[in-house]
């Protein structure tokens, strides 16, 4: 799934950088070209992050690292079993 999102991140980016250029050739504000730039840059190093953290939630767990069960109730607190 995480691969699946990062793929469509740089397919926004592919689509923001066309829009970059397009503003460019239609002589748009700056302010639009920058917006633009930054949206781009942002898409990809999204996507780049994605792609780094993704083997992490792939990565079987593994049984030296789970959390170790609770420690037993101390003895003075169990309920004593009845003498015969």
């Amino acid at each position: 799934m995480l691969a699946q999102l990062a793929e469509q991140l740089r397919n926004a980016a592919e689509i923001l950088e066309w829009a970059r250029n397009n503003a460019h050739w239609r002589q748009l504000p700056d302010p639009t070209w920058e917006w633009l730039r930054t949206a781009t840059d942002t898409a990809r190093d999204l996507a780049a992050g994605l792609d780094e953290v993704r083997p992490t939630f792939a990565a079987p767990r593994d049984p030296s690292t789970a959390p170790a069960p609770a420690p037993p109730a101390p003895a003075a607190h169990r309920a004593s079993a009845p003498r015969r």
